[in-house]
């Protein structure tokens, strides 16, 4: 296989970097920084960016940094479970015991909010994942779950993650109280064509990568023609690259070779 042909001691451009080993792009640093200052402030944040631009990736690392004395987190990725699916699920994520009914649901988690706050001192940080797929009540609710003390500070802080369409949704006349409430939004955008260079560089120096260039600066730039900077979209041609350089015994990967993956992706069937 390509790992042992080209020295990797792990594989590449795989999902399951530990969150110390991530590239860390500036638009990273930047969303990381906005979510801070939105947990300490208990407020609402709506992330969106392309499917595959790494959103879920750079709210874990997030999540990874909060020290756990200070903020309980709770993460769901599933809003088509509607919204008694959302307060059981939450609820279990929490420890606490699921009552029958849902605004009995409602009511527990209000309180389970309260007493994170007031007695173990720690803040209730809410993230809803793949956000985009939750319908009109779903929304509603979970604004009304957080607004308990009218326009002061919530109960929790929430954080919507999803495509792109979510803020379009979100903008609607209907979502005009959540929208407003939302104290940060930021789109992630993909990286930019020194950004996907260093990345590349960057994942195959993790996975055990040690030596000369292993893409050239062709392969890099046209890669990131057809990437958009999207990382996915990077991993998916760097790898199917990496196994047609070992097919053809190639020590360095080119444009020729980034053209054949290319050919090979956009004709598959």
């Amino acid at each position: 296989m390509f790992q042992e042909y080209y020295g990797f001691s792990t594989t590449p451009f795989s999902r399951g970097l530990p969150t110390s080993k991530l590239f860390t792009a500036s638009g990273q640093e930047e969303l990381k920084a906005r979510l801070t200052h939105l947990v300490r402030e208990r407020g609402i944040g709506v992330i969106t960016g392309e499917i595959g631009s790494g959103k879920s990736t750079a709210v874990r690392a997030f999540v990874e940094s909060l020290d756990p004395t200070r903020y309980t987190v709770v993460y769901t990725a599933n809003p088509l479970i509607g919204v008694t699916g959302f307060y059981r699920e939450v609820l279990g994520l929490l420890g606490e015991p699921v009552p029958m009914f849902r605004q009995q649901m409602v009511l527990a988690l209000r309180r389970c909010f309260d007493v994170l706050t007031n007695e173990r001192k720690k803040t209730p940080v809410v993230i809803v994942d793949e956000a985009h797929l939750a319908d009109a009540r779903m929304l509603e609710e979970l604004r009304l779950l957080l607004n308990v003390r009218m326009d002061s500070q919530a109960a929790a802080a929430l954080v919507l993650v999803g495509h792109t369409e979510l803020r379009r949704t979100l903008r609607l006349s209907i979502h005009e109280a959540l929208w407003q409430r939302a104290s940060v939004r930021y789109h992630l955008r993909g990286l930019d064509l020194t950004e996907t260079g260093a990345y590349i560089r960057h994942q195959t120096e993790v996975a055990g990568y040690r030596g000369s260039a292993l893409f050239s600066d062709g392969f890099v730039a046209k890669a990131y023609d057809y990437s958009k900077g999207i990382p996915r979209q990077i991993n998916l041609v760097c790898t199917h690259a990496l196994m047609a350089g070992y097919a053809e015994q190639k020590q360095v990967l080119d444009e020729t070779v980034l053209r054949q993956v290319i050919n090979d992706l956009e004709t598959a069937t």
